[in-house]
């Protein structure tokens, strides 16, 4: 005998199974869908996470541009900067900017902490996950999971800033550097330490204070981008990518070659401002048996033609000279004079300058007290005769000549810049990397850089 199962235990067992079917695909469809919001809100705050940090290196590179165009990096020994202009507010020693909104919740804050020529920046930078994904569906309510979509994301920088000195090395060129002649050489000295200079001066008589900094550099790449002759370069010759370092039988540099230096001089231009016109004198006035056509007594900012005649500045004046033609100096009747504790920043917007013999008596003995700035317009500068030079040059644009040379060794103290340099004769040359200190510089560069 046979028995039968009903329908009615078909349909139980038939629904049992859909039943059961449909628990499984349910649990695996919230599984994927789990799997997909977990996905989606990884995905999204990887996105808020590089997109913060996009924001922070926006508020960094704001405060630098601020720190750059607002600060005094050009002269670090100003007593005033304009940091708190274009909405930047001062408290105390700390300037803020105003939080830049860059929609849907999404800004940045920046402040600059001045400590000495070491500005230090703290940028936030805050992006919400509604910027990036405006229309992604929550399944919170599905699932049971409230942890919010659109949390914003911070991302907190301190960068560190320090001064970009213009004078870097002792001698640096953007094309070739030819050290001809006999007995030229290089070293350094530190005017800002007692242990490597005397009284700030260059220890000439002690050669045991004497540094080994001397470096001489050009971004040029060609073959003998520097010719070292038989000069004696107390330092390092580096050229750019791909260059090379001629060195004579009896030349030698004691610190090595190497073709990575890479540097840019960005062009001078006369900065903007009032200047008071200083005509030469139609009587000479005589100083200390010297008779001078150009007389500054005051502080402050002067133009005139090229010198006729000596220019005498007076002691703790802090003077700006341009010059808008030719100067020919022949260090006899026609020298530049600065007194004890006197300042000049030289700008030459004209082609040529040209010194000879004691054509800049700098008596402070300190180089950043003689600042020589060539606009574009400046392209030959001379040095020669027995010269006895302090200061420092930037003329990016001028081929740089020093013929002749002193009596001793005390030819030029400073650092210069130029397009290209050329000597003829024998020239020491001292750099005084004080300069790098107190001299004028590119701007502010990060040097570290910590995320909190």
């Amino acid at each position: 005998m046979q028995c039968r199962r009903s329908p009615a235990d078909l349909s139980g067992q038939i629904l049992l199974v859909t039943l059961l079917t449909c628990g499984v695909l349910g649990l695996t469809l919230a599984g994927t869908l789990l799997l997909v919001q977990s996905q989606s809100l990884s995905v999204a705050r990887s996105l808020c996470w590089n997109a913060s940090l996009a924001m922070t290196e926006a508020g960094i590179e704001e405060a630098l541009t601020h720190l750059n165009r607002n600060a005094p990096f050009f002269d670090p020994r100003a007593a005033t900067n304009n940091l708190a202009a274009f909405g930047w507010v001062r408290e105390g020693n700390l300037y803020r900017a105003p939080r830049r909104h860059l929609g849907n919740g999404s800004y940045y804050d920046v402040v600059i902490l001045l400590e000495g020529m070491q500005p230090r920046i703290l940028a936030t930078g805050v992006v919400s996950r509604a910027d990036l994904v405006p229309s992604a569906p929550s399944m919170g309510t599905i699932l049971g999971d409230q942890a919010p979509l659109h949390a914003p994301v911070p991302r907190i920088v301190q960068v560190q800033t320090r001064i970009d000195p213009l004078f870097s090395v002792a001698m640096a060129a953007e094309g070739q550097i030819d050290l001809a002649g006999n007995n030229v050489s290089t070293d350094s000295f530190d005017s800002g330490d007692p242990n490597h200079s005397e009284n700030g001066m260059y220890p000439y008589n002690n050669p045991a204070k004497r540094k080994k900094n001397g470096d001489v550099a050009t971004n040029s790449g060609l073959i003998n981008s520097i010719n070292v002759g038989n000069a004696n370069i107390n330092g390092r010759a580096m050229t750019g990518p791909n260059g090379t370092v001629a060195i004579g039988p009896r030349g030698y540099v004691s610190g090595g070659t190497n073709d990575d230096f890479n540097v840019v001089f960005p062009p001078v231009a006369v900065p903007p401002g009032p200047t008071f016109y200083l005509p030469p004198l139609p009587v000479p006035v005589t100083i200390d048996g010297v008779d001078y056509k150009h007389v500054i007594l005051l502080s402050g900012r002067y133009f005139t033609e090229g010198l006729r005649g000596s220019l005498y500045v007076g002691t703790n004046v802090q003077a700006t000279l341009i010059l808008t033609e030719n100067t020919k100096l022949s260090g006899n009747s026609d020298r530049i004079y600065l007194a004890p504790h006197a300042r000049l920043i030289l700008y030459v917007d004209a082609p040529l300058f040209s010194l000879k013999g004691q054509g800049v008596i700098n008596s402070s003995g300190r180089a950043e007290n003689f600042l020589y700035f060539g606009t574009r317009r400046n392209t030959t500068l001379a040095l020669g005769g027995n010269a006895a030079f302090t200061g420092a040059i930037y003329a990016p644009d001028a081929d740089f000549t020093l013929g002749g040379g002193g009596r001793d060794t005390y030819d030029f103290v400073g650092a210069s810049v130029t397009k290209t340099v050329r000597m003829n004769g024998h020239f020491n040359f001292h750099y005084d990397e004080n300069l790098r200190r107190v001299g004028p510089s590119r701007g502010f560069v990060v040097s570290s850089w910590r995320e909190l």
